[in-house]
């Protein structure tokens, strides 16, 4: 290509045009979910959770948070958690206070994962839909706190497939190599097991507010 500074400006341009994201070649997907704050009748603030309806096909009896994939109707993904909490909750827009994001996670296998944190004021009005959420319960939030979770190091390898140029690499390995390792947290609360994504959201929430405030 011939050099030309007309070149650089049209790249300057095109680099102009809209803001840097994240390169989602390996198909990652965007989704949102709410940590949702809530005042028990006692006049505690707790953590509400769902458990996965074990009709789903994906992660039945799971705990999580109310969310899911961002679709196109959603300008936004804070409108995503907002959306998907209606959906499995019950509950209209106007139950939720959204109180901010926390920082966001790019997930090894999943999504591109944005949690938000919102207060639901009135628990009389969860409705929760069956086809999608089992049960619903909400844990203190000083007892998750107070709790320190087990952890365990996941370990993360890949295998070169049998088209792998080695004629071009020879010296990479045939093997599995193992790449980086990763933290798992699991927090209890009677007979459940919050874990996975989830559990690592909570984590780093509840260690901003050990740290902040």
């Amino acid at each position: 290509m011939k050099q030309d500074k007309s070149f650089t400006l049209n790249v300057q341009a095109m680099l102009a045009q809209r803001p840097a994201t994240i390169d989602k070649a390996d198909r990652l997907w965007e989704a949102a979910v709410l940590v949702p704050l809530v005042y028990t009748k006692t006049g505690r603030v707790g953590i509400l959770f769902e458990e996965r309806s074990q009709h789903l096909h994906w992660q039945p009896g799971d705990v999580c948070f109310p969310g899911g994939k961002k679709e196109r109707k959603d300008k936004t993904l804070q409108d995503t958690a907002v959306r998907e909490t209606c959906e499995e909750l019950g509950l209209s827009a106007d139950k939720i206070n959204i109180c901010g994001e926390l920082d966001y996670l790019v997930t090894h296998l999943g999504p591109i994962l944005h949690p938000f944190v919102g207060t639901i004021e009135d628990l009389d009005d969860i409705k929760p839909n069956c086809s999608e959420v089992g049960d619903v319960f909400i844990v203190p939030l000083d007892e998750l706190l107070a709790q320190e979770p087990r952890k365990i190091r996941m370990q993360l390898a890949n295998r070169a497939p049998q088209d792998f140029p080695y004629d071009l690499l020879p010296s990479y390995p045939k093997e599995w190599n193992r790449r980086k390792g990763y933290d798992v947290y699991f927090y209890q609360y009677n007979k459940h097991v919050i874990w996975g994504m989830t559990a690592r959201v909570l984590h780093g929430f509840l260690e901003r507010i050990k740290k902040e405030i």
